[in-house]
């Protein structure tokens, strides 16, 4: 248990570090676009309000592949063991997700001072 446990939370901070590295990337790549799109009169309520639903995006489909396919392996897992785990799959569950959403608040906030150097 301890193992598989240990590999879930390695997979799961590795895999939120390489999206979070790459929405980095991606920020660097349109700083000039964020220019232009504040030159044409956009404010930076307006183009968070943007980041926000494409980090939401980014981040929001490979949690929601990650929780079914977790919740899929524990109930199968549920016949060798011979018991329903619904505690201690919610309490996973609810760590996997706190740990993508701070790596999509992180995202925001770099996305928020790549617009504020925009201009």
């Amino acid at each position: 248990m301890f193992i598989v446990g240990f590999l879930g939370l390695t997979f799961l901070i590795t895999s939120g570090c390489i999206l979070y590295f790459k929405q980095m990337n991606e920020g660097e790549e349109e700083r000039p676009n964020y220019t232009v799109l504040r030159k044409l009169g956009f404010t930076q309520t307006d183009l968070s309000r943007g980041i926000r639903g494409k980090q939401i995006v980014n981040f929001g489909v490979p949690l929601v592949v990650g929780l079914l396919h977790g919740y899929f392996a524990v109930r199968s897992g549920w016949f060798f063991f011979g018991t329903e785990l619904y505690t201690p799959t919610l309490i996973v569950m609810g760590i996997y997700t706190l740990l993508y959403s701070i790596f999509g608040a992180l995202s925001v906030v770099y996305y928020k001072k790549v617009i504020r150097e925009a201009l």
